[in-house]
């Protein structure tokens, strides 16, 4: 279904939300900290991330600037055993789309996950839409001066 990133340092979290995902059909790639979930984004394409805040190396929180300075719309999940007001006002206004408390409510993350995949589907299909209106600028003008032209001719 979709390609996830998943980001965690604790090894049970990590498998267990990997674990989940997967029985609800998605394909996860497992990372320990920033650095390398930041590394695997630019090497891979997906659909969804899901970062924890507070891990050696990178923590969530500049991990989350990082993608957002190269990808406004990829969607980002941010989960912490330590939540703060600050710490959420932070996360979503440097872009995160949801932030979650752990322990994880398994329902809640599938809510949420669902949202930030058909969110991102609905982005895809506004992007090919403008695209497509672009292309339509150029050629409909193109035809109609090469009917025009051919007219002339004839």
């Amino acid at each position: 279904m979709a390609r996830i990133l998943i980001v965690e340092d604790d090894d049970e979290i990590r498998e267990l939300l990997s674990e989940t995902l997967i029985r609800w059909g998605h394909e996860t790639v497992l990372t320990a900290n920033g650095q390398e979930g930041f590394n695997q984004y630019r090497n891979g394409s997906f659909e969804l991330i899901l970062s924890d805040i507070r891990m050696p190396i990178m923590d969530g929180l500049a991990l989350l600037k990082s993608i957002r300075e190269k990808d406004k719309k990829i969607p980002i999940v941010i989960i912490t055993a330590f939540p703060t007001v600050d710490s959420a006002v932070e996360s979503l206004g440097l872009g995160a789309d949801h932030y979650l408390v752990k322990p994880v409510n398994f329902d809640d993350l599938k809510a949420k996950v669902n949202k930030c995949l058909e969110k991102g589907r609905i982005q895809g299909k506004v992007d090919q839409l403008q695209r497509l209106t672009v292309l339509q600028w150029i050629l409909i003008p193109l035809a109609l001066a090469a009917g025009y032209f051919l007219a002339n001719i004839l």
